[in-house]
């Protein structure tokens, strides 16, 4: 499933799938670097991967 994220005025689609029954991960591409955020819930691994994308975009 992708969902559209805004990182720092640039929209960014990461992908987010189902692990197993408490793992959640999103992955995506941004400024050329592959970013990977493993949370319990669906809504927790987008925000993640949008923290740690701000965080790299710094």
């Amino acid at each position: 499933m992708s969902h559209k994220v805004e990182v720092w005025g640039e929209e960014v689609e990461v992908e987010v799938y189902q692990k197993s029954k408490s793992v959640w991960i999103a992955v995506g591409t941004y400024k050329g670097e592959t970013v990977e955020v493993k949370r319990s819930t669906r809504g927790a691994a987008v925000l993640g991967w949008k923290d740690a994308a701000r965080y790299r975009g710094n």
